[in-house]
């Protein structure tokens, strides 16, 4: 026999060997024939799949969307450890929370407010503010928290601030303790500094800031002007505005009428140094770029970079 017949089968084999072969040939393994499955496996495996598809959605819907913010009773009890996504949190007459996302800041909520988590992103925040008040103290950079109010936008710039949103009204109110804040709706803005204040009102929208220690007949001038349009209130801004309240006059500008503008930048240019190139036809004409020189030379902040972000 040749011996390669044993490892490859090459040769020819020892008489014996072919013998037993034949012998062992019925125990020979045999690949087993492809049977048809049974008529119910499809269906078994139609209710497995959709199985599988609702318990997915069921947990994309409860899974949270994003980061979540920390929820702490300041005051009372805390109903609910985190806020996320379409969350809201209400307090009482007696509780306080503070919500904090480490990369963002934290949120104080007082008494007798009710405040919801409408978008949670690793570069946005917005929460709309129903009623009641808020300390928000932000570190994140500038637009990426946002709070909505029933007639403007807050925008945080930097900074720390309280909203408050009226339950009965719906007139919103910020105060701004450092940085500065923007409020905006539909185009009409209106940006608030350090030591100010400024109010917006549904169907109007945001008002003229103004500083908090500002002459009494200029804060009621304002008040009358933002709410009625009154332009016989616009002499009494003017001529008690100090120096510091060209942040007032320069809102002004743009909120009187062409054929009032004159009055107001003619008293805005005594209270402050009209930058080089900018003209008083410029202005009148109401040309952006000339009115966002004068913002400049407030020495309030860089608007040029809020021109960007809009675009």
């Amino acid at each position: 026999m040749n011996d390669n017949y044993l490892w490859d089968r090459s040769g020819h084999p020892d008489p014996e060997i072919e013998e037993l072969e034949n012998l062992l040939a019925p125990f020979a393994y045999r690949p087993p024939r492809q049977s048809r499955p049974p008529v119910y496996w499809p269906i078994a495996a139609g209710v497995a799949a959709a199985v599988l598809l609702t318990a997915g959605l069921v947990w994309m819907k409860t899974r949270p969307q994003g980061p979540s913010w920390q929820v702490t009773a300041l005051e009372g009890r805390a109903k609910q450890p985190r806020m996320i996504k379409g969350g809201t949190v209400e307090t009482g007459t007696s509780s306080r929370l503070r919500l904090e996302l480490d990369t963002f800041g934290t949120v104080e909520v007082d008494p007798n407010t009710s405040l919801k988590l409408l978008v949670t992103k690793q570069d946005e925040q917005r929460m709309d503010l129903a009623h009641g008040r808020i300390h928000a103290l932000i570190w994140a950079p500038p637009h990426q928290f946002y709070v909505n109010t029933p007639s403007a936008v807050t925008v945080d710039l930097g900074c720390s601030y309280t909203l408050e949103v009226d339950k009965d009204n719906g007139i919103g109110t910020v105060r701004v303790d450092f940085g500065w804040v923007a409020f905006e709706d539909h185009g009409k803005e209106s940006f608030i500094p350090a030591h100010a204040r400024c109010i917006t009102r549904p169907g109007k929208g945001p008002g003229i800031p103004y500083y908090e220690d500002a002459p009494s007949e200029l804060r009621a001038a304002v008040d009358s002007f933002d709410t009625s349009a009154d332009l016989s209130t616009v002499p009494v801004i003017l001529a008690s505005a100090r120096q510091r309240d060209a942040l007032t006059v320069w809102h002004l500008l743009r909120r009187v009428p062409v054929q009032d503008r004159d009055a107001v930048f003619d008293r805005l240019a005594r209270l402050i140094q009209v930058p080089q190139g900018v003209t008083r036809e410029q202005v009148l004409a109401g040309d952006q770029h000339a009115i966002d020189a004068l913002w400049e030379a407030l020495g309030l902040g860089d608007i040029g970079w809020w021109r960007r972000w809009k675009r």
